[in-house]
């Protein structure tokens, strides 16, 4: 009896063997990515002087980046470089990294969860003496969205991002700060598979 139930096992695997390698919409390959990306980003940057406290806070600004990555069938990666079109600001940059966990609840889309970090170069102007004040400060934050499969090669991702940032700068009597970065965004990723 034994015997006959090993058999019947062994026979049973080498019989699916052909199906479990065979492409299905459950079977996930691993894919490098590309990705160019635009969003709408508002922060929290105050100069504080011996008049009072500005609240510089942009509410318009607009964002492009690029990024580089890669993806498993849960798990995805991105190195990735933003510009900011600010005008309080003269100049504000990030380079930074991107891990997400996704949720693949349907074969058109899933929906992911992430942590971000990396450095945030900015250049604030004064509003007193029109002095400004330069500095790279760390972020770290995180972001959640849709990515939604346009095509085998093609995505189209929808999602925010939170990125909190220690900068705080003193410059004579006026005093710098900016606390958080919050940007809506959407994104176009290219992928091939990995050989």
């Amino acid at each position: 009896m034994k015997r006959s139930l090993t058999k019947i096992v062994l026979g049973f695997l080498l019989a699916s063997m052909p199906l479990i390698a065979a492409d299905s919409n459950y079977r996930y390959d691993s894919y490098s990515l590309f990705a160019v990306e635009g969003g709408y980003t508002t922060t929290n940057a105050d100069v504080a002087t011996a008049g009072g406290t500005y609240d510089v806070q942009e509410t318009g600004m607009g964002n492009v980046g690029l990024k580089l990555g890669a993806q498993t069938e849960n798990y995805r990666v991105f190195f990735s470089a933003r510009h900011f079109l600010a005008e309080d600001f003269s100049k504000f940059n990030t380079l930074g990294a991107e891990v997400q966990y996704m949720f693949n609840f349907s074969k058109y889309a899933n929906f992911f969860i992430g942590a971000n970090g990396g450095a945030a170069f900015m250049k604030i102007a004064s509003t007193t003496n029109y002095a400004s004040v330069s500095s790279t400060s760390t972020y770290f934050g995180g972001d959640a969205g849709f990515n939604i499969h346009v095509s085998k090669t093609v995505d189209f991702e929808l999602g925010a991002k939170y990125m909190a940032v220690d900068f705080n700068e003193v410059v004579g009597p006026d005093t710098y700060s900016v606390d958080g970065i919050f940007t809506g965004y959407a994104s176009v990723i290219i992928k091939w598979k990995m050989d």
